[in-house]
């Protein structure tokens, strides 16, 4: 079943994206108090600054019950999907079966945060040039 986003009272919140095993869609959370609630389904969705997370506890469940459980995710601002232009992407891979992480789907190499995640017709991409946090001593 799919749930539509309301984009207008959506965007600009934010919000954790996971793929739906059962829909094939990526199901998008916002926190409601201290909740997080399902806003809607969607194959097309961009989020800005998203960091990757992985439960390891629930890919050890994952992995020793067989049962697939929401424990990977991406976190950030949900934006519009017009965006006027959009930076160099790759496509980034999970697999609770293979690794522990989120990685570049060409090299495997870990990726825990971008500038931007696109998702465009079910496939996820980042934005290859990502800002690292500098160390200010001043």
């Amino acid at each position: 079943m799919k749930k539509d986003i309301d984009w207008q009272i959506c965007r600009g919140l934010p919000t954790r994206c996971y793929r739906n095993l059962n829909t094939g869609l990526m199901s998008l959370t916002q926190q409601i108090d201290k909740s997080w609630i399902v806003v809607g389904h969607t194959d097309n969705l961009v989020i800005r600054h998203p960091k990757l997370y992985v439960s390891q506890r629930g890919r050890q469940r994952v992995l020793k019950d067989g049962h697939k459980n929401v424990h990977a995710y991406a976190q950030g601002m949900l934006e519009d999907l017009s965006l006027s232009s959009l930076p160099r992407l790759k496509e980034i891979y999970y697999c609770p079966y293979s690794q522990a992480y989120f990685s570049w789907k060409e090299t495997g190499e870990q990726i825990v945060s971008a500038d931007l995640l696109v998702v465009i017709d079910n496939q996820v991409l980042c934005s290859i040039d990502t800002q690292q946090p500098q160390l200010t001593l001043f």
